[in-house]
């Protein structure tokens, strides 16, 4: 799933920086103003058209381009308006997943301000991206006669050869610029603006819900009984389990000394004679291990979080509803059905969700060096909550990160403690009655948050931070922007409740909704979404689904549901789905909207 985001006339444009390497910063720069990305230089290929070139030809004729200078002897020409510089449509902003030999490059149409010359052709470029700086070329290809332009990797050349490429989990930037055709008078305009892009680091494959793969966890006797002895939290309370060695399998790869464990609160743990969910870690410290672990990844990721799924008897919720989340443009992990065996043996369907961890944090945010920090079971964002010391993690709230001997903190980064939420809940609590909105923007990522709020009133998630629970929810600070955003997780139990989008108990919801004006703001957004989940066709994705996992659950040894209930639970969803629009319609008109 890319990170391209859905036009909606609520969202903020979200700037571009997915990745540490603060991409952010590189738009229209260069290392020669010369010839740099936004330069606006004219040199051009001498393949690049010319006398007898046609722009209506039916063929489009794609070539390299190389970095020609006009002559100081060239033909008198007469003053003239070069084409003007267009915009670049594929790849789309922000996107952080693109394969390579799967990449086309597109861009608006040819314009020639002086309404006369015909397009000659187009010139492209991809610049790699280092440090936060359009560093050096790696591709340029030139099209001769194309309206609109329609250009892929292999259509251009590597300035390393035939042998280049570009680099996985690398960032670039791709730039368009249009040449008139006048003969021996033609001229290029000026470039695009840069286009930044993220090559996919192999994790498309892995969160590739096309597929249900299999995942095969090997747990030796002495693993297996001190994870099962830690499994089941003692109540809906904070739990920490620790990681036992094991060994992880997956389509001819094997990762030998992997941490393994349990997960999930007191609704979704299970035991290991039953169908427990794992985490795993593989760059776990094993501490009979001397040293630091090396760097290893499965297709870009280091965790694994496989979830049983036992609240969800259609198999579907997870998939189905963080999509809906991205679709939006908001942070929320990728999602995919697989099979576990543990020990060769089947346990049955899981979902294989992505991990909120720093390589996630690197995918949304323009830095992934900030605190993140999890709120479970009736934990609000308050004073209360707080460790009494910066190094107490006995609290209700979190931290998701913490000092080790093996891991070196960024400089740069947040402290590896409680100061950064204390700071940012003691601004919550300063806002003053009456003065909650729109200050909060100040420090916290509220227009997202409202996307967030109204998406989870329409799926009806009502064991996240809004409503009665204030559960399932990170906060991260991005140290790039000092600003905070809201995470949602655990969403399992959504597509079920007529939940009241007004019924809040999170402190940031229920301060808005005592405020006119911010509550006319959630009002607005909430009809947004709502129109817009009624466009999408979520019937026929949840079809899909269903589709493709029944075999698998009809098989799922494990299940604690019969086929005949999973079967009733997808017509509830498609349900669901029919009525929540009316529902939605029928809250906003109740509080005058």
């Amino acid at each position: 799933m890319s990170c391209s985001r859905v036009s909606l006339a609520f969202l903020a444009v979200l700037a571009f920086g997915c990745g540490d390497s603060g991409t952010a910063e590189s738009q229209g720069t260069g290392t020669d103003p010369g010839t740099g990305p936004g330069s606006g230089s004219t040199g051009g290929s001498e393949t690049s058209g010319g006398p007898g070139t046609s722009a209506g030809d039916d063929t489009t004729t794609v070539t390299p381009t190389t970095s020609g200078e006009s002559s100081s002897e060239g033909p008198s020409c007469p003053e003239n308006a070069p084409p003007a510089a267009p915009e670049v449509i594929e790849p789309v902003p922000d996107r952080i997943d693109v394969i390579a030999a799967e990449l086309v490059i597109t861009a608006s149409a040819f314009s020639d301000p002086d309404g006369g010359d015909a397009l000659g052709g187009a010139e492209l470029e991809i610049w790699r991206v280092k440090g936060g700086v359009v560093d050096e070329r790696v591709w340029s290809a030139e099209v001769v006669g194309a309206d609109p332009i329609a250009v892929t990797i292999a259509d251009g050349v590597f300035d390393d050869g035939p042998d280049g490429a570009l680099e996985a989990w690398k960032d670039y930037v791709v730039r368009v610029r249009y040449r008139d055709e006048r003969g021996e008078c033609s001229s290029f305009g000026p470039w695009s603006e840069d286009r930044g892009f993220r090559v996919d680091d192999g994790s498309t494959m892995l969160f590739d819900d096309s597929v249900v793969r299999d995942i095969y966890i090997d747990i030796p006797p002495d693993s297996f009984k001190a994870i099962d002895d830690e499994a089941l939290p003692p109540g809906c309370v904070p739990y920490t389990r620790s990681y036992h060695t094991g060994t992880l399998r997956f389509e001819g790869e094997t990762f030998v000394g992997v941490g393994v464990k349990t997960k999930g609160g007191c609704g979704t743990s299970r035991t290991l004679d039953q169908k427990a969910s794992f985490k795993i870690n593989l760059e776990w410290d094993d501490p009979e291990v001397p040293g630091c672990p090396a760097e290893r990844r499965l297709l870009g990721q280091n965790h694994l979080t496989l979830n049983n799924g036992v609240q969800d008897h259609s198999a579907t919720h997870e998939r189905l509803g963080y999509s809906l989340y991205r679709d939006l443009g908001v942070p929320a992990p990728r999602a995919a059905s697989v099979r576990v065996f543990v020990n060769d043996e089947l346990w049955g369907l899981y979902q294989h969700v992505e991990t909120i961890d720093r390589r996630f944090l690197s995918r949304w945010f323009g830095s992934k060096e900030g605190m993140l920090y999890e709120g479970t079971y009736w934990c609000d964002l308050v004073p209360k909550n707080l460790p009494p010391n910066d190094d107490d993690d006995s609290k209700c709230l979190t931290r998701e990160f913490s000092p080790g001997v093996c891991s070196e903190p960024d400089p740069d980064g947040d402290p590896l403690d409680y100061s950064v939420l204390r700071a940012f809940v003691e601004q919550i609590e300063a806002l003053p009655p009456g003065g909650f909105y729109p200050a909060i923007e100040e420090f916290f990522e509220f227009d997202r948050y409202l996307t967030t709020w109204a998406l989870e009133s329409v799926i009806g998630h009502w064991d996240g931070y809004q409503f009665d629970i204030m559960n399932n929810y990170r906060v991260y600070h991005d140290p790039s922007t000092q600003r905070w955003t809201l995470l949602s997780t655990g969403i399992d139990q959504i597509f079920d409740k007529n939940q009241d989008p007004w019924a809040v108990k999170g402190v940031i919801a229920a301060r808005c909704v005592q405020e006119p004006a911010c509550e006319a703001a959630f009002a607005q957004r909430l009809g947004e979404v709502n129109d817009w989940f009624a466009q999408t066709d979520l019937a026929g994705r949840s079809e899909e689904i269903f589709t493709q996992v029944s075999p698998y659950v009809m098989e799922d040894p494990r299940k604690e549901y019969g086929f005949n209930e999973f079967v009733n639970q997808h017509q509830d969803l498609l349900n669901f789905i029919d009525d929540r629009p009316g529902e939605i319609a029928g809250w906003l008109a109740s509080h005058g909207f």
